[in-house]
């Protein structure tokens, strides 16, 4: 889960079920945790001392979507956040991994030009899941690189899950990209997000990783017989 984190622009966190922050990212650190909208902190902050700069009216509101997150594992975009001397967009999504559901956040700076999400992440997000579709069905390895290089996972983790070189991932990455037309990884993010289909990604990637335990079990089985 720290590496799904770990590689986007964007502030983000991850919390379980009982509302414990389990992990967050660097950028998440130095924005709401070691800075403010005036200067550095004395002292890193807690996790959760974000939420406390909040009106109560905003604290229920994000609260009131994470629960319908949970209850109707849907994705939900919470706008105009003012936090640390900016507007944000809240991005919350649950996914479960062995049978423990999580929430994520991300935290998208309204403050930052966007060029027409709403027309340009929609129309990457189709081509883009057309396009998974259809090498899910004609190449799965490519299939299962791209999903965990979408969330955050490096080559290395991404050849010791799917049993791919290191190399042959760059260049299975380097190939969509060419076929997508995309630059790097946060606009793959910032398409799924503002068209609520990042659950998607979660979802492959939960029984990808599922498929790779199996495989690494398969080789150690094999080294012993």
């Amino acid at each position: 889960m720290r590496e799904m984190l770990n590689i986007s622009s964007c502030p983000a966190f991850i919390r379980d079920s009982r509302g414990e922050v389990i992990h967050t990212s660097p950028t998440f650190d130095k924005i709401f945790l070691t800075s403010g909208g005036t200067g550095a902190f004395d002292t890193p902050r807690a996790p959760g001392s974000w939420f406390l700069d909040l009106s109560l009216e905003i604290k229920l509101e994000l609260m009131q979507s994470e629960l319908k997150s949970f209850s109707e594992g849907s994705a939900v975009l919470v706008k105009n956040i003012w936090l640390a001397g900016s507007l944000w967009t809240v991005f919350i999504e649950t996914f479960s991994i062995n049978e423990d559901t999580y929430s994520k956040w991300v935290f998208i700076n309204e403050d930052e030009p966007i060029p027409h999400p709403s027309m340009e992440y929609n129309d990457f997000s189709i081509k883009m899941q057309r396009y998974i579709e259809r090498i899910q069905r004609s190449a799965k390895s490519d299939w299962a690189i791209f999903n965990l290089y979408a969330v955050g996972f490096s080559h290395a983790s991404i050849s010791k899950i799917t049993g791919v070189g290191v190399q042959t991932s760059k260049n299975t990455v380097s190939k969509i990209k060419k076929e997508l037309s995309f630059d790097d990884r946060d606009y793959i993010i910032m398409s799924s997000i503002y068209t609520l289909s990042y659950g998607k990604f979660i979802s492959n990637v939960v029984s990808i990783l599922k498929d790779g335990v199996n495989f690494l079990l398969n080789q150690k089985c094999h080294r012993y017989f």
